[in-house]
């Protein structure tokens, strides 16, 4: 797997060497998805609001359109952890258009039913 640059900027917490460890491994597997990833973009929120709940989004750098998704949990890892789901559908939907797009045959007349 090639390197991946990935900043990660805490907002109100401090970013221990194993979260950021966590953090890395996790976005670093999205690439299972999406191949040509350039680069991540990860903000990690302290809890706040009234819910006292962690916040947590990324962007995925991609070429074309980016992917990006927001996670919340009052757990900061299960924040992470429904945050790379989402990021991981939204590659996965991703990839599947791209592949539609390229296999997608054309139509014939004689496809449509058309003679003569």
């Amino acid at each position: 797997m090639k390197y991946l640059p990935i900043h990660i900027t805490p907002h109100g917490l401090h970013l221990s060497p194993a979260l950021r460890e966590f953090v890395q491994a996790k976005i670093s597997a999205l690439s299972r998805f999406a191949r040509d990833i350039v680069g991540a973009e990860v903000v990690l929120r302290g809890k706040s609001g009234a819910a006292h709940l962690f916040s947590v989004s990324a962007r995925l750098a991609l070429p074309g359109r980016d992917v990006q998704g927001n996670a919340t949990h009052a757990n900061l890892y299960s924040a992470i952890d429904r945050l790379v789901s989402r990021l991981a559908r939204l590659s996965r939907k991703r990839k599947t258009r791209l592949a539609r797009t390229v296999r997608r045959p054309l139509k014939t007349r004689e496809s449509l039913g058309f003679t003569g």
